[in-house]
């Protein structure tokens, strides 16, 4: 029910509404897709204090910021479940915002292989981590507490639309992935360190998929494709209910 109206407010919002897709590109697009040693700075960090935490002062840090966020702040209260949600909007919003009109540092195309190497990547060290370290979570319901699979996911959605449309954007991505990250805590599923360093591996396997862009297109003899340039891409979202099963769909259609 709660998914049903979600749907229907989205919908509703978005009826009858069409963007025509900007997207503003680098002369040089491999210029953008270069490595560059500081961006390994921030992800660094923070995955080098979560394995710190974790490894080294688990009982000195992450129980004592467990046991505050279950006693003071949480205080009995029920779990709020709706991280499970908002952890997919900043890779909606990746792919998405360009169609609605913001400009982006890449077209359509580059963002859904960017976006899809940065998960791929993202997706193989996480779930490597989470089957070979043996991290109880805090709630005790398995042995795969390490990284936080929710805040790497977020995280590197996060990051992708601050590098995709500046921080302006960025801001708002970050706001909701530091959400999802306390929202962890909060719900019991996941100890500080858990989340430290997810939102590291999120951020740094973001500009993974950005290393990565340029090679595999010209690994897979993929061209540039500027939707949106020199092709206008119209979208429109139109709510419909099907009259017999009272089933609320939501149509997207595309003009190039």
């Amino acid at each position: 029910m709660k998914r049903l109206l979600s749907l229907l407010l989205v919908s509703v919002l978005l009826s009858g509404w069409t963007a025509r897709a900007q997207m503003a590109f680098r002369p040089d697009s491999s210029a953008v897709s270069a490595f560059h040693a500081r961006e390994l700075i921030a992800p660094g960090a923070l995955i080098a204090t979560g394995i710190g935490i974790h490894c080294f002062a688990h009982d000195a840090i992450d129980v004592p910021v467990n046991r505050w966020f279950q006693e003071q702040w949480r205080a009995g209260r029920p779990e709020r479940n709706f991280d499970n949600y908002i952890q997919y909007v900043p890779i909606v919003m990746d792919v998405g915002l360009g169609l609605v009109g913001v400009p982006a540092e890449h077209g359509l195309v580059d963002r859904l292989i960017e976006g899809s190497l940065a998960c791929l990547t993202l997706g193989a060290i996480s779930w490597t981590c989470k089957a070979v370290i043996d991290s109880p979570r805090p709630n005790g319901v398995d042995n795969r507490s390490f990284p936080s699979g929710h805040t790497d996911w977020v995280f590197v959605g996060a990051e992708l639309v601050r590098m995709e449309y500046g921080w302006g954007w960025g801001a708002g991505a970050y706001a909701i992935a530091t959400t999802v990250a306390v929202m962890r805590n909060y719900n019991n599923w996941h100890w500080m360190s858990d989340c430290l360093f997810g939102a590291g591996l999120g951020i740094l396997t973001a500009h993974a998929g950005r290393w990565l862009l340029e090679p595999t297109k010209r690994l897979l003899h993929i061209p540039d494709v500027t939707l949106g340039v020199d092709r206008p891409l119209h979208a429109a979202i139109v709510p419909t209910i099907d009259p017999w099963s009272g089933a609320v769909c939501t149509t997207l259609a595309l003009r190039f």
